[in-house]
């Protein structure tokens, strides 16, 4: 006897077919042809179904990316800070110079700075997380008197992502690992504790 259809099976099976079609339908399409409608289609299900789970279609995007994203993220490496700190500079090189996923984080960051919710949605999703294992390793350094203590522990997370950010959004010069390099290092000489 066959056992009957598991309904929240079928839900994630739905769930996840509609962010590999807004994905797709972004790739293919773009920003600015991309509609509920679109994604909906492709996924071969009703509009009402995908404004059930999201309520928009940067709603949609947005988890599309955070499920592309999380799949390409390695597991850390990192032995000490200064190889946490180079990894995950390397690793905003991988992810995102030139890659379908840095063009993506660049549309959606534009359309943040329209619309609050997703501004929120970015933050508290996508770039909190990320920095706050980075920040609880700096504060450990810190109470460990390895680096400065005089330093803000955001500030220094801005000191190392703020110019891998500007040179992804603006394309002024290469993202690249030669320049995540650079910028972990003068990072980690910025903030390294004086000799007695």
């Amino acid at each position: 006897m066959m056992n009957p259809p598991d309904p929240s099976r079928r839900k994630r099976e739905t769930h996840q077919a509609i962010l590999d079609a807004a994905w797709a339908a972004l790739e293919a399409e773009g920003w600015d042809a991309l509609t509920v409608d679109r994604i909906a289609a492709r996924a071969g299900v009703g509009k009402q179904t995908v404004y059930r789970w999201w309520r928009d279609k940067a709603d949609v995007v947005f988890e599309a990316f955070l499920d592309q994203a999380r799949a390409q993220v390695p597991p850390s490496r990192a032995r000490d800070l200064p190889d946490l700190l180079r990894e995950n500079a390397r690793n905003f090189v991988r992810l995102y110079a030139g890659t379908p996923l840095g063009a993506r984080l660049r549309e959606l960051l534009g359309v943040a700075q329209r619309d609050p919710r997703l501004a929120e949605a970015m933050r508290e999703h996508w770039f909190l997380p990320r920095r706050d294992s980075l920040r609880r390793a700096l504060l450990d350094a810190q109470d460990n008197q390895l680096i400065r203590s005089d330093v803000d522990a955001d500030t220094i997370l801005d000191l190392l992502f703020g110019p891998l950010h500007y040179r992804l959004l603006t394309g002024h010069a290469p993202v690249d690992r030669r320049f995540a390099d650079s910028v972990t290092a003068l990072t980690l000489a910025a903030i390294a504790r004086e000799a007695v």
